[in-house]
């Protein structure tokens, strides 16, 4: 049946790519007064994330964002003017009908705490991109503020009942080998959650015709599909996923016309899994140093 994804999709404004490993998207409406692109870093509805729409989401309709803690975020959606440090605290001032929103070094008294720095570029002053772990946030955001103020009224008992679980410790002791027990079952459930297949966005936007290594993917993970969306038009363009030493993983794959989705048509079973030198993308066709796009990529890790 026909993808999703044949349908042109707005261009990647924010040099935006991330290693997806268990999205949480809660639906929210867009009411800044304009259209979002996908990728866009939003504060709606209690909840902070990146558009997982497409299309965006338009003005005053609702759509999908990803609000998942679990992956580490690159974006040039920043204020270039300020300082990231690795390890501070990088914070988010929510856009409006102008212009989308920015994450900045500091607090200016209303902005909201988007998670660590991970990793910046450029250099203090004049920053190019920043890296950052998002905070988690509860699907039912909205009502945490109701839920602290019972949880708070309920500590007079918790601590009054402190004597009597301080006495029962000797058959909480006795569970322990019961607990123990059941450690092999969580392990195995681990396993099943690392075979599932994830999911890379990495955006092109210098020359490609030499090679530009994937970030995130390593030794043995295993390739499984992959599409481009072109983001300049770029006649007899293509773009091919390689492994590190060169050899082709996918065909060539049509990078033509800006906004256009195109799919691999083949893939080689002897190469999709990974060597020790990871993968990369790499330009053929009409000038190959002016092919731009963005490759989705999708494996399942080692």
């Amino acid at each position: 049946m026909p993808s999703l994804l044949d349908t042109p999709v707005p261009v990647n404004d924010f040099d935006f790519s991330e290693v997806t490993i268990n999205d949480k998207q809660p639906v929210i409406t867009n009411n800044l007064g304009r259209d979002t692109t996908i990728a866009e870093l939003v504060f709606l509805s209690g909840y902070f994330g990146d558009v997982v729409e497409q299309d965006g989401i338009a003005n005053a309709a609702t759509g999908r964002i990803n609000i998942d803690s679990d992956r580490i975020i690159r974006t040039e959606q920043i204020e270039a003017t300020d300082t990231f440090t690795v390890g501070n605290t990088i914070w988010f001032v929510a856009g409006g009908a102008g212009a989308a929103g920015t994450l900045e070094d500091a607090n200016t008294g209303t902005d909201y705490a988007a998670g660590i720095i991970t990793a910046e570029g450029g250099t203090g002053g004049a920053q190019t991109f920043v890296e950052f772990r998002p905070f988690a946030q509860r699907l039912d955001a909205a009502d945490v503020s109701a839920q602290v103020i019972v949880n708070t009224a309920g500590i007079a008992t918790n601590v009054t009942d402190i004597g009597t679980n301080v006495t029962d410790i000797g058959t909480n002791v006795t569970d322990i080998g019961t607990n123990v027990t059941g450690i092999s079952d969580n392990v195995a459930d681990i396993v099943t959650i690392n075979a599932e297949p994830k999911t890379i966005v990495a955006k092109i936007t210098s020359d490609p015709s030499s090679g530009i290594t994937v970030s995130g993917l390593v030794q043995g993970d295993e390739i499984v599909a992959v599409s481009v969306i072109c983001t300049a038009s770029n006649a007899s363009g293509d773009l091919i996923l390689e492994d590190g030493d060169g050899n082709d993983i996918t065909d060539a794959i049509d990078c033509i016309t800006e906004g256009l989705v195109d799919y691999m048509a083949t893939l080689d079973d002897s190469k999709s899994t990974l060597p020790a030198s990871g993968a990369q993308i790499i330009s053929v066709g009409g000038t190959p140093a002016d092919t731009r796009g963005i490759m989705i990529i999708t494996y399942i890790p080692v």
